[in-house]
């Protein structure tokens, strides 16, 4: 499509933040990811170029002003013709996901013992499997990585056993070759688990199980922080329409944020004007933990009414999140009214990337998680396009 020149729409991030009236202004949580602000700025600013090439309309994002001015704040604008559309403010708890990210393989293996001890034999895999058959064996994806990789090793060494009686190797090269064969195996297992998303499922699955554990004291001060910054910042310049949004584990970070409004009457400030939005939602992954009662509780509280405005966004087609689940009948956390809360929405994710087949969906999985957060072309966005819907008029 022929773009119009946007030469005269064209001015500095500070010109944006400095213009007058209504803006739109979004509060982003990530899920449990380490890259922090300046992935989602790139990531963010090529759906926005997308989008202006398939409209034709002329869009334009600013600089990204960092954690140097805001250490719980990094932000950036997209305007269009002169005119301020989006305030995007991307809430950082990423330092924490980097603190929870462990690099060494053998305290992953360790905890991973007492992790998949409740997953498998104390009934954590079965409360998955009632919500979704398809989260409970994605969490079984890396203990069987590391049972397939064990059992390759011992047919491996088993193997080089055979030749060394055949050959009638002495006892000392067979155990050398079989500890390089052990050694080498266990480096080329770890380097293609990192390229398949395996270590990324397992580091988001065992802190998630720490939260559930009510191991959360760190995450929980940073969302009092952040509800007091955000409080703090509509106070000073008071946005038209606020959303709060939450891709994956940050649902989870997203309710809790909602409940801690709440709770400094911040959601009063904001009243009218805030709206709840999670996207590929994995919220039953904390919620189905007994001792998650702190969550628990924020869920009870953000059903109080007056309710919050909340729309979830999943897809079948994303084997990482919940697709179609109440958050509160799968954990059993009561809610006032008859009306069902959240409004949960399915959307076909595959057809954006051309995935017919089950081989080509399993194995684009971790990228499908993140369709979410891109435009699509016309006609394929399956009735939700999120860089479109934010920079609506």
């Amino acid at each position: 499509m022929r773009q119009k020149s946007c030469e005269h729409g064209i001015r500095s991030g500070s010109d944006i933040l400095d213009q007058d009236g209504p803006r739109r202004r979004v509060y982003f949580l990530s899920g449990f990811d380490p890259r922090g602000a300046s992935f989602y700025y790139r990531m963010f600013g090529e759906q926005v170029r997308q989008l202006k090439h398939w409209s034709g309309r002329c869009l334009k994002t600013s600089h990204r002003r960092g954690q140097k001015q805001d250490h719980l704040i990094s932000s950036w604008q997209v305007q269009e013709d002169l005119a301020l559309r989006l305030d995007f403010c991307f809430l950082h708890w990423d330092d924490i996901a980097r603190a929870h990210w462990p690099k060494n393989p053998l305290v992953l293996l360790r905890d991973g013992i007492s992790i998949y001890s409740w997953y498998v034999f104390a009934g954590g895999y079965l409360k998955m499997r009632r919500l979704s058959e398809q989260v409970a064996l994605c969490g079984l994806y890396p203990v069987l990585y590391v049972g397939t990789t064990l059992l390759v090793l011992l047919i491996a060494c088993s193997f080089l056993g055979i030749l060394s009686y055949l050959q009638l190797l002495p006892a000392s090269l067979l155990l050398l070759l079989q500890l390089v064969v052990v050694l080498s195996g266990c480096v080329l297992a770890w380097r293609l688990a990192n390229h398949l998303g395996v270590v990324w499922l397992f580091r988001s699955i065992r802190f998630t199980h720490r939260l559930g554990q009510a191991r959360d004291g760190d995450l929980r001060r940073r969302v009092a922080e952040l509800a007091q910054r955000i409080g703090e910042l509509e106070a000073s310049d008071p946005a038209a329409e606020v959303l709060l949004v939450g891709h994956s584990s940050g649902s989870f970070v997203m309710a809790m944020l909602a409940a801690e409004l709440r709770r400094q009457g911040v959601d009063r400030q904001l009243a009218g004007r805030l709206q709840l939005l999670s996207l590929g939602q994995n919220l039953a992954n904390l919620a189905v933990h007994g001792k998650a009662r702190a969550f628990h509780d924020d869920l009870a509280l953000i059903a109080e009414e007056p309710r919050l405005p909340w729309l979830d966004i999943t897809s079948r087609d994303d084997y990482l999140c919940f697709a179609a689940v109440d958050p509160y009948l799968s954990c059993g956390v009561a809610r006032q009214g008859p009306e069902a809360y959240p409004e949960l929405r399915l959307i076909p994710l595959a057809q954006r990337q051309g995935l017919s087949r089950l081989v080509d969906l399993l194995s684009h999985q971790f990228d499908l998680h993140f369709e979410y957060l891109r435009t699509a072309e016309p006609g394929r966005s399956g009735g939700f396009d999120l860089i479109e819907q934010l920079l609506a008029p």
